[in-house]
């Protein structure tokens, strides 16, 4: 499905050893465990699927071969901008830091493409998810273009945030 990577990150959490990489081959039905529970209200296994296949880049945290969380993301704009489709870990593991490491090096790896920006839309009531992203820098954004192009379009109780890299 993706084209192999070398491993971008590995680290000790809590004496677990969480492996963070960025496009690997990842099987499927290892990101469809993640997601689809976390987003079963938005999401049927077909257009899961197709929202998997439509990422350019995916970020996976591996426990022991177990897929822990993901992050689906595509380029978006012409000046570099990385729109995150879906970002979800385990409800199990949720509170370890994994999504935060998963954040950071989403992020690192920004910074070393030299990308400008990064988008994503959350629930206005998911405040945990808020805090997780505010705490790594994204901020609100209430406009729909950057740097006069479009961004994704959201409905009522979605809260755009941005990250200027």
């Amino acid at each position: 499905m993706m084209n192999s990577s070398s491993l971008e990150g590995e680290k000790r959490t809590s004496r677990r050893l969480i492996r963070i990489s960025r496009d690997r081959d990842y099987p499927l039905k290892h990101l469809e465990t993640v997601l689809l529970p976390l987003f079963q209200k938005d999401y049927t296994e077909d257009s899961l699927r197709v929202t998997i296949e439509s990422a350019n880049h995916i970020w996976c945290a591996y426990e022991n071969g177990q897929c822990l969380g993901c992050v689906l993301a595509t380029d978006i704009g012409s000046h570099g901008g990385l729109y995150v489709i879906l970002f979800g870990v385990c409800e199990s593991v949720q509170g370890l830091g994994i999504g935060t490491r998963m954040l950071k090096k989403m992020i690192k790896w920004c910074r070393k493409r030299r990308r400008s920006f990064v988008f994503l839309l959350t629930e206005h009531y998911n405040e945990r998810a808020i805090r997780l992203y505010e705490k790594a820098g994204f901020e609100k954004h209430f406009h729909s273009t950057m740097y006069d192009e479009p961004l994704p379009e959201h409905g009522q109780g979605v809260l755009p945030l941005m990250l200027l890299i």
